[in-house]
């Protein structure tokens, strides 16, 4: 593995601190807001309503698109693994945790898909997510779920949008672009994803791990991100964890036929697994 050069490093370990600061202002300002201007009494219902509707508010921003009239800039960093994976996306798929569709357009000239179904439980996130839907002319074709990843819950959405149940599996493709770090239980969650899957389906996956430092990560990268977690990360970042070893539990936790995974941007405080899970035919 050959590391990129020293600046770029220091940037990357800096980077998370950028995305906790505006996550802290937006959550501060929706805290005045609802506790001392209109006089609510914090109550732990209410301090995870003012953390949502605080992320819901900043989320889109930090991944809002550049204007129409801009040429886009090159993808760098965790940008250049999704659009390699998600163009292979085919059949009926599930879209675990969307967020406001920062990739819902790589499915816009994708021909092999059927239907899509993007399960978003953050509601004040569904109007920038159906805005991104429309503008990538998917009206018809992407479907947005009002529901968490957890397996009765999206049977229940998707039974709602008509979607028929059947012990083989419901999906052919089930995506995950930065969402497994705030499933609250990972392996029962992956060990869904694969029943919901039918014979020879695929779950990608596009996520942020803890650093393998161990391995052949980097110490400095791990430390910042326990030093990130000590600041309030996942209570900022809508229960986002760093500390997850995914890939392990991702081939751990069903008996998957193959599996392809490759980690990226190991001497980073965000690196990151990419890759394809298969379901025996």
């Amino acid at each position: 593995m050959s590391w990129p050069p020293l600046q770029e490093r220091v940037q990357s370990l800096i980077f998370p601190s950028l995305l906790l600061y505006h996550a802290v202002h937006a959550f501060v300002k929706h805290a005045i807001r609802f506790y001392i201007l209109q006089l609510n009494i914090p109550t732990s219902t209410n301090i995870k309503k003012v953390r949502d509707d605080a992320f819901s508010e900043f989320w889109p921003k930090v991944t809002a698109p550049p204007p129409p009239s801009e040429t886009p800039p090159p993808l760098t960093g965790s940008a250049t693994l999704v659009p390699p994976l998600l163009s292979r996306a085919h059949g009926a798929v599930l879209d675990i945790g969307p967020g406001s569709g920062s990739h819902v357009d790589l499915f816009s000239d994708n021909s092999n898909i059927t239907a899509i179904y993007g399960a978003e439980p953050m509601i004040g996130l569904h109007k920038t997510l159906q805005l991104r839907i429309n503008e990538a002319k998917l009206t018809d074709k992407y479907h947005i779920l009002g529901s968490t990843a957890e397996k009765t819950e999206l049977l229940g959405a998707l039974a709602k949008e008509g979607v028929k149940i059947t012990p083989q599996g419901v999906f052919d493709t089930i995506i995950c672009v930065r969402v497994l770090c705030s499933v609250p239980n990972l392996e029962e969650t992956i060990l869904d994803f694969h029943s919901l899957l039918r014979p020879g389906g695929e779950l990608m996956v596009v996520e942020h791990i803890r650093n393998p430092w161990e391995k052949n990560g980097s110490i400095v990268g791990r430390t910042m991100q326990i030093v990130y977690q000590l600041l309030g990360w996942t209570f900022f970042l809508a229960g986002c964890e760093m500390n997850r070893d995914t890939p392990a539990v991702l081939r751990r936790a069903a008996p998957w036929e193959a599996v392809e995974l490759k980690t990226h941007f190991e001497w980073s405080a965000l690196p990151y697994v990419a890759g394809t899970l298969t379901k025996k035919q």
